[in-house]
């Protein structure tokens, strides 16, 4: 699948988006997250994810990059030690990453791989395939126009003076 992406005329400025160091960790973590009873979403799946975190943090700010580099660094050191393991996480097998990221889900430290998981999780099910295979159903979208969106009706007098209604 291709990335595409609008450019818009005020959109921020891109900025820098992973490291070669991070990609990598990232590819690892989101292979454990993402594997299944059927085993782990194609390499193409994980790649577009990497790019399009890349392009989310290119543009998201430093604050955000910043804190989803800080909760990838906590999860590729932190977790491995947890099953008897040296860092980092992307050099365990797969299943000793499953088995990591599984007492770190039980540790203290459990909320930088929830701060790591959520953006992954966020992008990942924007992928039209993860889509098709929870059963997304967009036929609840229709194809006919847009709702109207009608605005909710102005307060009366005693209303907004803090009266009942």
């Amino acid at each position: 699948m291709q990335n595409a992406h609008t450019d818009v005329p005020d959109q921020a400025p891109r900025g820098p988006g992973l490291s070669p160091m991070m990609r990598e960790a990232t590819l690892a973590l989101a292979e454990a997250i993402f594997t299944t009873h059927a085993g782990p979403p194609p390499r193409e799946r994980l790649v577009w994810l990497a790019d399009e975190l890349d392009h989310f943090l290119g543009h998201a700010g430093t604050k955000a990059r910043l804190s989803f580099q800080l909760c990838l660094t906590a999860v590729s050191t932190l977790a491995p030690p947890l099953i008897g393991r040296r860092p980092p996480l992307a050099a365990l097998a797969p299943p000793d990453r499953l088995r990591a990221l599984e007492r770190m889900e039980q540790s203290p430290a459990a909320l930088a791989l929830f701060g790591a998981k959520t953006i992954l999780c966020l992008l990942h099910y924007e992928h039209p395939d993860a889509a098709r295979e929870n059963g997304f159903d967009d036929g609840c979208l229709g194809t006919g126009p847009a709702p109207r969106i009608v605005a909710p009706p102005a307060p009366d007098a005693a209303t907004a003076a803090g009266g009942a209604p």
